[in-house]
């Protein structure tokens, strides 16, 4: 019953906030338009744009983390620009705590202290955001869609406070863009930057190019900001990869009748071992593990980016400033991959391999070498083009109504749209080929493969597979935010507001169509629909191995088969999501001085509110033979949070910080998860589906760290901390009465006598046991001034964190968190004198979980730990014209993907190095 008046509430202190503030900026504007400047405050936003070199930058990063209450992290823009990264994700990763996913050879999303990408908020210019590429249908961020160039500032914010909008675990990111009056200069400023990036292992070099140009009047009153950065990427990916790995079952039920040479030929079981001879090998090769889909592979991509910002900016005096902001950002790839793969270890016709030779590897239980015979060879190719777009609107206000009287208001909305426009996939198969061989004895990554007959000839072969489908998704933000300052005496200040937001994804259900070319169409020859494709030199397989060979022609099928241009069929895989969000702060501010010794910090509370409408397709399956039909679902659900939060800093002198923080927090479900779709069987009384009724992941954390800058540019820091997870999200199957599942009961209108009591075994995603989360943060870095001569030029920045997790996966057991490395670290050595500026970076991440359980009978799936290696140099010719030189990647690190605590391959990739030359001129 109090609910109503909650929201009432929300939206009356916001509204007032924001009448309040806009009355007051309006007069004010007009009547202060031709004012000269004001004093130049001590600490704004310039502080965090103007640099005038690398150490300069580095020094105000730490004045932000030194005067904040809380624990953050931040970059500038000398450090975006001068990193050799790609993209926000690289920049991103250079700080404690940070690490990031790689796809495609180049960083996606972001994980901070073992926390994923979707426990992680993401603001651009103080909105929170979704940016989605691909088939991303969760709620990370993922970074590759914007340029490093377009951006500022960058701060991580790993404690949290009242003010900062609940959602996340982790950390909240704050992403600034440029703005005309940071520049504190009238007149014109501008800048252009042009590189050349070159890849060893594509063998081709593609363009990189951004731009800026900002002007301001006279009086500093008044600007006007445009920045555009474009790319493009051409990687090539190599790899070894096997899918999953699976095995067979030496003593399943015997059914009656069963053949003397049972259990060969029965579920995953090979069809016949020739070598043995007795039951033991024989129970050796049918429980060993053996590769589902063995291959060597190659993925060709172009990708393209183009990313645009703008921004008014109007401050006719100190008390009073309106940011109008624009971003626009698109990013396009175009991805074609063919391979040669042993398709029968993927489905039953493995009941018809018959194992010529064989060794198993003891360690792994697995299969290091094997010959076998009655193979389907399969010859694939697939082209994909994703198509992703992201803008934002947001005007940005502060008034100083009194001299104690601050009020400001946030409105803004973002769009991402993900979109697949086309993806189709053909397959050619030649069955009944003999001598098969996999050969991993010497390298388990890299094994020797080869198939026994002329690959390259289509004659073996026939089309049987064809398919073509689209999709998309779309993300929308809209947010509405307004809050009041008091200082009620020059220590103490008090805070108060609220936000209304509303959140909106909807997918397309992938359509497909599918056939198998028959008649005319399937008599035309093989050779005529293929290509002959060699991955010799993308791909480091031992000698033998089979590295040329025949795969469908993506052109000349769509040139040739009717099926192309035939209507697409929807599949009811559409879903959607409504979420508002609405929250009231109170905090209040305090610093002070205790026996001469600085205190600061904040205490607060936040009331948050949360409404979700999710809808989506339920297949019911009724009677014998099943009668289908589809529903289309909607479910609502809601809740709320109280959330108290208080963040101390303390200095016993002057260059030492001690801090504590504590807040409880909570983070949404994902959106796959919310979806009411799935399947319901009245006559089998079993439900599927994932559960619109869930509530959001919950914790409360614990900070504490003692930071020591002992000189400018130096800090020595460590931070420990604990987050106690009250409930993690996970899957179970457990038997529910039906009125609970939030489905409707129309949906059992086929079978008589079910009611809402009626119970079924339902498997869905459910808030399961929490668990927790610890670990340590060390940060150092240093200018080495202290050194003679030449070495006094150098200076180093690193840091390293050991995370540790445990939560429940239920039936499953406990595990440690997915996306959780337990020792991250990142190191750069840095030289810089005069017009020459260099550094040499790394970044680490030990093995960190995918899944848990994992699929096909292993324990779980992950990525084995990587080092990447980056470093780059500048020289300043004049003090506007800048030559760079940039090496990404040095080492072509793999990416090595793996199943079971056995650590059997699952993908072995690698993107080859990147070596850019460019120029940067300003003015």
């Amino acid at each position: 019953m109090e609910r109503p008046f909650y929201h009432a509430r929300t939206l009356c202190i916001a509204g007032v906030s924001a009448t309040a503030l806009l009355w007051a900026v309006a007069p004010a504007a007009f009547a202060q338009d031709t004012q000269p400047a004001a004093a130049e405050p001590e600490a704004t936003t310039v502080d965090e744009i103007v640099v005038t070199g690398f150490r300069s930058s580095l020094q105000q990063a730490l004045n932000i983390k030194r005067r904040e209450a809380g624990a953050v992290d931040a970059i500038l823009a000398e450090d975006i620009a001068d990193f050799p990264d790609q993209n926000l994700a690289e920049a991103i990763q250079r700080l404690p705590g940070v690490t990031i996913d790689r796809v495609n050879g180049q960083g996606t999303t972001i994980s901070v202290r073992g926390l994923g990408s979707d426990f992680t908020r993401t603001r651009i210019n103080g909105l929170e955001a979704q940016a989605a590429s691909g088939g991303n249908r969760n709620r990370s961020f993922d970074f590759s869609m914007f340029a490093s160039e377009l951006f500022n500032s960058i701060r991580v914010r790993k404690t949290q406070s009242a003010e900062i909008e609940e959602g996340s675990l982790g950390a909240t990111v704050d992403l600034q863009t440029g703005r005309p009056l940071d520049f504190r200069k009238p007149g014109i400023s501008s800048a252009l930057s042009a590189q050349a990036s070159y890849n060893d292992l594509s063998e081709t070099t593609i363009p990189r190019l951004a731009g800026l140009l900002s002007w301001s009047n006279e009086d500093q009153t008044f600007g006007a900001l445009l920045s555009v950065a474009y790319s493009e990427r051409a990687p090539v990916l190599g790899s070894f990869n096997t899918t999953r790995w699976q095995a067979g079952n030496p003593n399943p039920t015997r059914p009656a009748n069963a053949p003397a040479n049972f259990p060969y030929g029965v579920g995953q079981n090979f069809g016949g071992c020739i070598p043995c001879t007795t039951t033991a090998e024989r129970d050796a090769v049918l429980s060993a593990y053996y590769p589902r889909i063995p291959r060597y592979t190659l993925g060709q991509t172009f990708e393209d980016r183009l990313g645009m910002t703008g921004a008014l900016q109007w401050r006719p005096s100190d008390s009073t400033e309106v940011t109008l902001d624009l971003l626009y950002s698109r990013f396009n790839s175009e991805t074609e991959s063919p391979n040669l793969e042993a398709w029968s270890f993927s489905r039953g016709a493995v009941n018809n391999v018959i194992v010529r030779d064989y060794e198993i590897d003891p360690s792994r239980n697995a299969f290091s070498y094997g010959v076998f015979d009655n193979m389907i060879v399969a010859a694939e190719n697939g082209f994909s083009r994703n198509e992703s777009t992201f803008y934002q609107t947001s005007i940005n206000a502060r008034h100083d109504f009194t001299d104690r009287l601050q009020g400001n208001l946030k409105v803004g909305m973002n769009r991402s749209e993900a979109r697949t426009p086309l993806n189709v996939a053909y397959r050619f198969e030649a069955a009944g080929m003999n001598g098969y061989t996999f050969d991993a004895r010497d390298n388990n990554r890299q094994p020797m493969i080869s198939y026994g007959f002329d690959t390259t000839s289509g004659a073996p072969f026939r089309l049987t597979n064809a398919t073509k489908s689209n999709g998309g998704g779309n993300f929308q933000n809209n947010v509405f935010a307004g809050s009041l300052t008091y200082d009620w005496t020059p220590s103490i200040s008090f805070k108060g507001g609220g936000e209304y937001r509303t959140y909106d994804f909807e997918t397309f259900g992938l359509a497909r169509a599918k056939t198998v070319p028959t008649g005319a169409e399937a008599a035309l020859g093989i050779d005529r629909w293929g290509r002959v494709v060699s991955i010799d030199g993308y791909v480091d397989a031992p000698q033998g191995s089979t590295l040329s060979f025949i795969v469908p022609d993506i052109r000349k099928l769509a040139e040739s088969l009717s099926f192309y241009n035939d209507p697409l069929v929807a599949n009811r895989s559409e879903r959607e999501v409504y979420e508002t969000d609405k929250g009231l702060f109170l905090q209040s501010d305090f610093n002070t001085t205790v026996a001469g010794m600085t205190l600061r910090g904040n205490v607060g509370i936040r009331y948050a509110m949360t409404e979700v409408t999710a809808k989506g397709w339920q297949t019911v399956t009724v009677g014998t033979p099943p009668v289908v039909s589809y529903n289309y679902v909607t479910t609502e659900n809601d809740y709320d949070d109280v959330l108290p939060s208080f963040n101390l800093a303390f200095e016993p002198r002057e260059d030492l910080v001690l801090r504590l923080g504590a807040a409880k927090v909570m983070s949404r479900p994902t959106l796959g998860d919310l979806t009411p779709g799935g399947s319901v069987a009245p006559t089998t009384l079993t439900v599927s589906y994932g559960n619109p009724l869930l509530d959001p992941f919950r914790a409360t954390n614990y900070d504490a760290s003692i930071e020591w800058y002992f000189q400018n540019e130096g800090l020595l820091a460590a931070a420990v901390f604990y987050k106690d997870i009250d409930s993690f999200i996970t899957s179970e199957t457990v038997p529910i009465a039906y009125g609970l599942l939030g489905l409707p009961l129309e949906l059992l209108q086929g079978v008589q006598g079910l009611n809402n009591d009626t119970i079924f075994q339902v498997t869905r995603r459910l808030n399961g046991q929490g668990g927790w989360l610890k670990g340590v943060e060390i940060q150092y870095q240093q200018p080495f001034t202290f050194l003679p001569g030449f070495w006094s030029n150098f200076g180093f920045i690193g840091n390293v964190t050991f995370v540790d997790s445990e939560v429940g996966y239920g039936t499953a057991g406990k595990n440690r968190l997915t996306g959780q490395s337990k020792n991250t670290a990142n190191a750069t050595l840095y030289y810089e004198k005069g017009p020459l500026q260099a550094r040499i970076s790394a970044a680490h991440r030990s093995q960190y979980l995918l899944s848990f359980p994992g699929a096909n009978g292993n324990s779980e799936e992950g990525i084995n730990g990587t080092t990447n290696i980056d470093a780059s140099l500048s020289y300043d010719f004049t003090d506007s014209l800048t030559f760079s030189l940039e090496g990404i990647n040095l080492t072509d690190e793999y990416v090595d993907r793996y199943v079971d605590v056995a650590d059997r391959v699952s993908d072995y990739r690698h993107t080859g190095r990147e070596v850019a030359i460019g120029l940067r001129w300003k003015y």
